[in-house]
């Protein structure tokens, strides 16, 4: 019985290390597969942003003219990617080298939240459904271009025009609206002189 009892306590520190080694195992198993998922993450979020944009850079008149084409696009790990509101809202920034310049390009995209994607892997879902990212904001950072010692800034999501785009067409056409009423209502007070006359 004395040497039973000698031979569990020898084996008990056995099994306890044992066990203590296959949970720091599975740790670090864990540990290297979340890492490796949000690298893998952030690279599919980055060729979404990349392929979303590129079209605009590459017929944007300004661009043309201030890097000079043809556009070449750096690797991925020269840029930048940050999700949040649990990975519903992704930040990219890469940069565009030109013939003379270059220039960085950010990208925001946003998508709607699902309760049936709750429990499914951000890349995953990504990988499945990338059309349901829809762009935010997508503009280009001109650090050649300086108006009073700050970049140039150029919006994407406007139209390639001088004097604003679509904002400034969207102003040009109520302002229309107006002139027309105003012409309306004098004919309106003249037709009515006329008849008191």
């Amino acid at each position: 019985s004395a040497s039973a009892t000698e031979a569990s306590s020898a084996t008990s520190p056995g099994v306890a290390g044992g066990v203590a080694r296959t949970a720091v195992a599975v740790g670090l198993a864990a540990a290297t597969a979340c890492v490796v998922e949000d690298v893998l993450n952030d690279l599919v979020l980055w060729r979404i942003c990349v392929a979303r944009a590129s079209p605009v850079v590459e017929s944007h008149p300004r661009l043309q003219r201030s890097l000079g084409a043809p556009f070449r696009v750096e690797p991925w790990w020269n840029g930048s990617v940050s999700s949040r509101g649990n990975g519903n809202l992704a930040s990219c920034v890469y940069l565009v080298d030109g013939e003379r310049a270059s220039c960085d390009v950010q990208v925001v995209l946003v998508r709607a939240p699902g309760s049936a994607h709750a429990y499914v892997p951000n890349l995953v879902r990504n990988l499945a459904a990338p059309e349901q990212w829809r762009v935010a904001r997508m503009e280009a950072i001109l650090p050649h271009e300086k108006t009073a010692g700050l970049p140039g800034r150029v919006n994407l999501l406007q139209e390639p025009e001088p004097k604003g785009g679509v904002l400034a067409n969207q102003k040009k056409r109520a302002k229309g609206k107006k002139e027309r009423w105003r012409g309306v209502k004098r004919w309106f007070w003249r037709s009515k002189g006329d008849e008191r006359d």
